[in-house]
């Protein structure tokens, strides 16, 4: 396993499962590989498996480990529900 990779809630797995079979565009916020805040709309494309962590792609190409998703729309994940959401109300 990746050496700080958590596994994320079944729950929210489902969540995510849900829009990308939908093909749905949502709202992602997100920690980057250097931790940086990332946020915008975005199409999940799949899941996949590597180095025994799982990660999302976007249709960007972009490639997220779930366990640093933040929130998907307006559900807040697990293990970030006490995090404010980011988005500008602009």
């Amino acid at each position: 396993m990746a050496p700080d990779y958590k596994p994320i809630a079944c729950g929210f797995y489902d969540v995510l499962e849900a829009a990308a079979t939908c093909r749905k565009q949502v709202y992602l916020q997100y920690f980057n590989d250097l931790r940086e805040l990332c946020q915008g709309p975005s199409t999940i494309n799949t899941f996949f498996t590597r180095d025994h962590a799982e990660f999302a792609q976007l249709a960007s190409g972009e490639e997220i480990r779930l366990d640093r998703i933040i929130r998907l729309d307006d559900t807040p994940a697990p293990d970030f529900a006490e995090y404010p959401d980011f988005r500008c109300g602009c």
